[in-house]
């Protein structure tokens, strides 16, 4: 209001409006895209409720079903979260929010403080930690490939690792051969796209990328033929290949490429509730409560997976 009316005022000129208008720019701008000033617990608070993210496709870790309810493995983990958030505000009830993000926004809508918690698993890279923060890892995982069960044996092989030869595959092996003009399918934004990115220019294949928004077109590509593989978390993989009406077309096959813990998004420099996070989850993992969640959602743990949880919760 002061500037429309400096702008009104005779005695206002051209030069100095811009001037002005130069000056307060950057500083509207900043505020704008600056992270917000309150904690996460604050903000909880005033809010009255806790708003958590989740993927609608990413059965069993994170989904929505045909109920229209929001579950899976992350759901879980989330949901015991939120009663020690709680508990720790003090508070006698604490609606849950559940908010659907891709793999492109999860992280700018923690950001912006627009998500309290993305409950669905990430991969931790120095370039995200630059704008947001990690809990424990909360699932050990990795990156599989979904193929059609008739495509060629010389293609799954070299996929796989098998073949004559165990050395590995180098940049100008003919082996490559089979991968020239060959096409995969990925969910743009995530770690399987960088991974297949990387891989692509270390061996210097001509291939490509097919990017697809979501895993119900990734496994569509694959059946119908447009896409030779399709790229993307192992354990989604086989769950996909398990549902899916034409699943019996398709295999994922048994190789794990680029294993990663997994952890879940929160606000960069909120000590304070990356502590009630990690607390729950080391709780839930020393006490073995977590086989039972596990299990639900993935079969029961085995020996190394139940030492994975032992060694990953931080002590009191």
């Amino acid at each position: 209001m002061q500037i429309a009316r400096l702008m009104a005022s005779k005695k206002f000129t051209w030069p100095l409006i811009l001037l002005i208008a130069a000056v307060m720019a950057p500083s509207m701008l900043l505020a704008q895209t600056q992270a917000p000033a309150a904690s996460t617990l604050d903000r909880i608070r005033a809010a009255g409720k806790i708003t958590l993210g989740y993927y609608a496709n990413a059965k069993p870790v994170s989904f929505k079903d045909d109920s229209g309810k929001i579950d899976g493995y992350a759901i879980a983990l989330c949901r015991l979260i939120a009663a020690d958030v709680q508990s720790k505000l003090g508070l006698s009830n604490l609606p849950m929010d559940f908010v659907a993000v891709d793999a492109n926004e999860r992280y700018s809508a923690v950001k912006e403080g627009r998500i309290d918690l993305v409950c669905g698993p990430s991969e931790a890279t120095l370039a995200r930690r630059a704008d947001v923060s990690y809990s424990i890892p909360v699932l050990s995982s990795g990156i599989g490939i979904l193929v059609r069960r008739d495509s060629p044996a010389a293609f799954r092989d070299l996929l796989e690792g098998l073949g004559a030869s165990t050395r590995p595959v180098w940049r100008g092996s003919p082996r490559l051969q089979v991968l020239e003009e060959r096409r995969f399918a990925v969910i743009g934004g995530s770690s399987a796209e960088r991974l297949l990115t990387e891989r692509r220019a270390e061996l210097n294949v001509h291939a490509f990328i097919s990017v697809v928004p979501d895993l119900a077109t990734g496994i569509g590509q694959v059946i119908n033929g447009r896409a030779d593989g399709f790229v993307a978390d192992r354990t989604v993989l086989l769950d996909l290949a398990q549902r899916d009406p034409s699943g019996s077309q398709v295999m994922v096959l048994n190789r794990i490429f680029d294993r990663e813990a997994l952890s879940f998004v929160l606000s960069r420099n909120d000590d304070d509730f990356r502590l009630l996070v990690d607390s729950t989850l080391s709780r839930l993992y020393r006490s073995g409560k977590i086989d039972t969640i596990y299990a639900q959602f993935f079969g029961a743990p085995d020996a190394a997976m139940r030492d994975w949880f032992h060694n990953t919760a931080l002590p009191d």
